[in-house]
Order: structure tokens, then C-alpha cells, then sequence
């Protein structure tokens, strides 16, 4: 977890319009998830939106033969286990006020693939399909649920891949949010997508994910 960022980037935001607080949890942990939620909501009177963007890359390009088990359980644990808990527990606040927005936040690659691990594809797969199922749950009761498939980030877990002059010069620099999902994109290209999604304004958007590929954007409806 990285709580020397998450403080930083509440110091940051003190004095500026609105409220940050940062809070350690473990999205694995029910209990610690939990109490986060309950604490959010005892502090804002309920919860409007939820954008799970936890999450963790390991095992890439192993032979699945040799592929270890305890790498498996964190990352899917982390990835899809953890959107779950979030939901879960946000759902009940937002069933109250009968209105709230879900942004999971998934991947290319559970889409077309792309990572190099079995673990990542299968987690980020899931978080899509477990977005679709939870639409179709929450949107008779005024919840929106959507789920975000972006390609690779220069930051993060991603910002390894970069670090080689090589693979820059192959893959090209760092700039604005494209279609070629080979050109990272830069920290925070995806938030304005996030606000359009988590905001009260675009009720059309439902159920759906956008994913960057190499040759086009696709977005993937849920039939409900």
C-alpha cells in the first residue's frame, strides 16, 4: 500500500476546494475495506461514487507450468477480489439513497489481452464481467456501474516496461491518451474519464467498458 503517496497527495489538496483523506487499507482485508467505507460514510453522510483502482502486476511471461500459486492469489486477490469487497460494501450506502456510480477499473488486457500474466488477464477479465453482472443487479435501483479497460500507463507498475531506452524508443514517448495502446499514456490521462463516469450527468453511460487496443478504441456493451 502506499501510504507515503496517499498522505502526500492529502497534504497536497489541503486548502483547496472540497475535502482529501487518506486512509490505509488493504483491499484484500473485508474487515479493513470495510471499516473504510463505514468511515466515509459516517464522514460524508453517504457515498456518491466508488473508483476501485487498486491493483497489482506480477508473474509476467512465466511458463504456466511453473506459474506459482501464492503469485495467482495476490494478484487476483487484489485485482478482482478487492473491486468486489469495494462494491460490496459502497452498495448498501448507495441503495439507501437510491442513486451512486461504480467505476471499476480494468484493463486491456482482460479484454485482447497484452500483460504476459496469467494471473493480471484473468483478474482484469473478471473485474469486466463482474462489472456487467453488476449492473444489471444495481441500474433498476439507480446505480451505475461501469468498468474502464485502459492500455498501459507511464507510471506504476507499468513505468518498468519504459525505463529501457530501447523499448521507449520502440514504443515512442510518453504524450497525450491515443488509440495506440503501445504509446503509454501520461499520469492522469484516464482521470477526466473517471469524473465523466462517476459524475451524476451522463446517465447513458451504463454497464459499459472502453478499451484502448492498437488500432481502435472498442467499447463493450453489457446486454441488459
Amino acid at each position: 500500500v502506499a501510504d507515503e503517496a496517499g498522505a502526500a497527495l492529502a497534504a497536497e489538496a489541503a486548502g483547496t476546494p472540497g475535502e482529501l483523506v487518506y486512509r490505509h487499507a488493504d483491499v484484500t482485508d473485508e474487515r479493513q475495506l470495510g471499516s473504510a467505507v463505514a468511515d466515509a460514510v459516517a464522514r460524508w453522510d453517504g457515498i456518491d461514487a466508488l473508483v476501485t483502482v487498486a491493483g497489482v502486476m506480477r508473474g509476467q511471461l512465466q511458463d504456466i507450468r511453473t506459474f506459482d500459486e501464492a503469485t495467482w492469489d495476490l494478484v487476483v486477490d487484489t485485482n478482482l477480489k478487492g473491486a468486489f469487497l469495494a462494491a460490496k460494501h459502497a452498495a448498501g450506502p448507495m441503495l439507501a439513497a437510491g442513486r451512486g456510480t461504480i467505476v471499476l477499473v480494468g484493463s486491456k488486457a482482460g479484454v485482447s489481452g497484452g500483460s504476459g500474466s496469467y494471473a493480471y488477464g484473468a483478474s482484469k477479465g473478471g473485474v469486466h464481467g463482474f462489472a456487467m453482472t453488476l449492473e444489471a443487479q444495481l441500474a433498476p435501483h439507480g446505480i451505475r456501474v461501469n468498468a474502464v479497460a485502459p492500455g498501459f500507463i507511464d507510471a506504476g507498475m507499468s513505468a518498468p516496461i519504459y525505463e529501457d531506452s530501447d523499448v521507449r524508443a520502440a514504443r515512442g514517448p510518453a504524450g497525450e491518451m491515443n488509440l495506440r495502446w503501445t504509446e503509454p499514456a501520461v499520469p492522469g490521462a484516464l482521470a477526466p474519464a473517471y469524473d465523466v463516469l462517476r459524475s451524476n450527468n451522463p446517465a447513458d453511460f451504463n454497464g459499459g467498458a472502453t478499451c484502448r487496443s492498437e488500432e481502435h478504441t472498442s467499447e463493450l456493451q453489457s446486454p441488459y
